[in-house]
């Protein structure tokens, strides 16, 4: 089989993308450029930057509040810093950076752009280009928007890169649970027959019957929002296509003569469903956790587009895309179009890796 894959032009596309995708988001917070949880850190000022942008700014520390509310520090310093202050990235945080001046473009010809209409918090106002290239001499920190910033000032490329764990997580365990669940029912529905074959296939009738993201919707209404509620919703909702395939799969086993052989020898019913019927099934099996793995992330992204996904601010691209909707007819479409794209390219990995599977565990094309 790992002679054919290696044929597998499908397969190893697939299972290239997947494999960067699965590094990016195993990485995570060591390669996003905005540190903060869930990629959060919030600055109005950097709103709707346009991809590319590198922002030049020196961030200083507001003065700790006492418990009565007091402030400790020089008086003009907690004035500047709070009238320029920005909302902290951490709720838990006793610091909120303050950006006191913040350029655009190219650091040899600056252009200070002031945070506020005071003069006092914004040392670059009205400055030359001159001064204000002595000014940004100074500055200590600076940043690249990448894939720019959205209506917040939050760097798309970090939440992407937030996003894609998440997608990834909720997909990975989706599919364990919906394997697990649908190989339970699957094979005691075809081992035992009768009445636990009638109640089983009505079961996944009633299942198959209603839309996959109608379930998953009910799931999240009755669960709530969150990252173990979306979880659960898309596990319940993705094991009817295993236990079909197991339990038509177990019928046919079922029948062969070392099935019989081994109910002859007095094997116990567990031993001949887990011993000697499921190894049987895992080339079907294992086409199906790549399918499956792609129907769980892009029911997790039509949750989330639809506001029953995980609860902001954790990015999702799904919730991206939905809040970036209306900037499709402007100039801004790219926000909504880059989580869209990585979405289809992340389904479509695994669903190229799921055709070379196929390919590969054919007996009818093994050899060709």
């Amino acid at each position: 089989m790992l002679h054919q894959l290696k044929k597998s032009k499908l397969f190893l596309t697939g299972a290239i993308l997947c494999g960067f995708l699965v590094i990016v988001g195993i990485l995570g917070y060591a390669i996003t450029p905005d540190p903060t949880p869930n990629a959060n850190q919030i600055v109005p000022e950097w709103s709707n930057l346009a991809p590319g942008t590198t922002v030049y700014y020196s961030q200083e520390s507001s003065p700790e509040s006492t418990p009565d509310g007091s402030e400790v520090g020089n008086a003009s310093e907690s004035k500047n810093s709070t009238e320029a202050s920005n909302p902290s990235p951490t709720q838990n945080s006793t610091e909120t950076p303050s950006y006191l001046y913040w350029a655009l473009g190219n650091p040899n010809t600056p252009k200070i752009i002031p945070l506020k209409d005071n003069p006092t918090a914004n040392p670059g106002a009205g400055m030359e280009a001159d001064d204000s290239a002595k000014m940004v001499d100074k500055v200590c920190h600076s940043r690249t928007f990448w894939l720019g910033s959205d209506r917040f000032g939050r760097d798309i490329l970090s939440r992407m890169i937030i996003g894609a764990r998440i997608s990834l997580s909720i997909g990975f365990f989706a599919m364990i649970a919906s394997l697990f669940i649908g190989v339970i029912i699957g094979i005691s529905s075809g081992y035992f027959g009768g009445k636990t074959d009638a109640f089983f296939s009505w079961l996944i009738t009633v299942f198959w019957s209603v839309p996959t993201l109608l379930i998953a919707l009910g799931l999240s209404m009755v669960f709530g929002k969150g990252y173990y509620q979306v979880l659960l919703a898309t596990a319940l909702s993705t094991w009817v296509e295993v236990a079909r395939v197991v339990r038509g799969q177990t019928l046919q086993l079922k029948q062969r003569e070392f099935i019989l052989a081994a109910k002859i020898t007095g094997f116990s019913n567990a031993r001949i469903m887990f011993k000697h019927i499921l190894p049987n099934l895992k080339g079907s099996l294992t086409v199906l956790a790549t399918t499956n793995f792609a129907s769980a992330i892009l029911l997790e992204a039509g949750l989330g587009f639809l506001g029953l996904g995980v609860a902001p601010p954790t990015p999702s691209w799904g919730m991206m895309v939905k809040e970036n909707l209306g900037y499709l007819v402007l100039d801004n479409s790219y926000l909504a179009l880059v989580p869209g794209i990585a979405i289809m390219i992340l389904v479509m990995s695994f669903n190229l890796m799921s055709m070379g599977l196929r390919d590969a565990l054919d007996p009818y094309t093994k050899d060709s």
